[in-house]
């Protein structure tokens, strides 16, 4: 592997762990066997190479991830792409996607057509009848304003 091929693969941790951080405050670089990415949920390998054998790497995410029990997936730098990280494909275990099919689209229980699918206008995702993304962050004010005042009140078991 020559030095250009080496710094681009660690130009594209960092910028993937950048990207991740978005969401994981904490993501970084990791160095060394085992994740590429530190201090997120799951087991992210990033791949910045000419030459990629998906079965391969597919077989490195199962080995660490069967002892893990994260969720394993690859994050791919194509020939040809910039910096843009949002662009990068990702490789995933079709087992493991399915997990987060069913997460995501279990409760539909009819074919949805195109014009089921909309925007939440709580968090600009993608949805189909009603919002997974920020269903479970979203609290009706009233009920929990009231378990707060009974519970600063005294008035209920705690």
């Amino acid at each position: 592997m020559t030095q250009h091929r080496k710094y681009r693969g660690f130009a594209t941790e960092r910028l993937v762990a950048d990207y991740l951080s978005s969401v994981w405050e904490f993501a970084s670089v990791g160095r060394g066997k085992g994740k590429d990415i530190q201090n997120v949920p799951f087991d992210c390998e990033v791949k910045a190479r000419a030459g990629f054998q998906p079965k391969a790497v597919l077989a490195q995410i199962k080995a660490r991830t069967v002892i893990s029990g994260e969720l394993g997936f690859a994050v791919l730098r194509l020939n040809g792409q910039g910096e843009d990280v949002r662009e990068y494909a990702a490789i995933i275990r079709f087992e493991d996607l399915l997990e987060l099919l069913k997460i995501k689209y279990a409760h539909i229980d009819i074919q949805p057509t195109e014009a089921d699918i909309e925007r939440c206008s709580g968090c600009g995702s993608y949805m189909i009848r009603r919002c997974l993304t920020c269903q479970p962050t979203t609290t009706d004010v009233q009920p929990a304003i009231s378990v707060k005042k009974s519970i600063m009140d005294s008035t209920i078991d705690q």
